[in-house]
């Protein structure tokens, strides 16, 4: 009975299974892990490069396009002044013409086209008429000037004679001859506070000084324009001169 009993235990201990050893997990190198972080740094600079020099190339896009628009903006504000200013000969024009039609014609003695009456053999309104249509039709500007001075010495106390001081001014200007062109609107200006010329002779005062360097002079006279004559297309040139 006894051996039984033993026989017995020792079957029941040979069937149970043997434990299965513990998993050896073998520690990776140490070398391999410094390298795997060294390349994770590296690809981190090249994206930081990469993105550094994407933002330079945007901003000097942005920069190079801010000069182009500048260049745009100052290419625009000069032809609005030059359009401005076509617009306003158009309307000085047209306001001497008004002027003359609505004065009393006299018959002019013929002349031969290429030739010029003097201005004793004219009537007040025709040798104006004539001056002007010099200037502003035929365009002959060497023989407008003397024309204009004609009419002043003849006509000094005329309804046109402050007209024909602007546009002997205006033609001297054109000229070049700043100097004289500048005595011909401070006549204007100060001679004849009332005329219609008066606004855009101060202003072309000012135009004469800013092109003969005498800022401070310049902007007197720009300020004066848009101080008396507020609203007018002289004194928004005169505001966009001093801006």
């Amino acid at each position: 009975m006894k051996r039984v009993v033993i026989v017995t235990a020792l079957l029941c201990w040979g069937a149970q299974p043997l434990a299965a050893p513990a998993p050896v997990v073998e520690a990776a190198p140490s070398s391999a892990r410094s390298g795997d972080i060294n390349s994770r740094v590296d690809r981190l600079e090249r994206q930081m490069q990469a993105r550094n020099q994407s933002q330079l190339q945007l901003q000097q896009t942005l920069d190079q396009m801010q000069r182009e628009i500048g260049e745009l903006r100052g290419q625009s504000e000069n032809q609005a002044y030059q359009i401005q200013q076509m617009l306003e000969r158009q309307r000085q024009l047209y306001q001497d013409l008004a002027k003359l039609q609505s004065a009393p014609q006299a018959a002019a003695p013929a002349a031969t086209p290429s030739s010029t009456p003097a201005v004793s053999s004219l009537s007040e309104a025709d040798a104006y008429t004539q001056a002007l249509n010099l200037a502003t039709k035929e365009r002959r500007f060497d023989d407008a000037i003397p024309a204009f001075r004609r009419f002043i010495e003849q006509y000094p106390d005329s309804s046109y004679t402050p007209n024909a001081y602007y546009w002997l001014g205006q033609l001297l200007y054109n000229q070049g001859q700043l100097a004289e062109a500048g005595t011909m609107f401070a006549t204007v200006a100060d001679k004849y506070p009332k005329s219609s010329k008066r606004s855009d002779s101060l202003l072309k005062q000012g135009l004469i000084a800013d092109r003969q360097g005498d800022k401070a002079t310049a902007q007197r006279f720009f300020k004066q324009v848009i101080s008396e004559y507020s609203g007018s297309s002289a004194a928004n040139m005169a505001q966009k001169h001093l801006n």
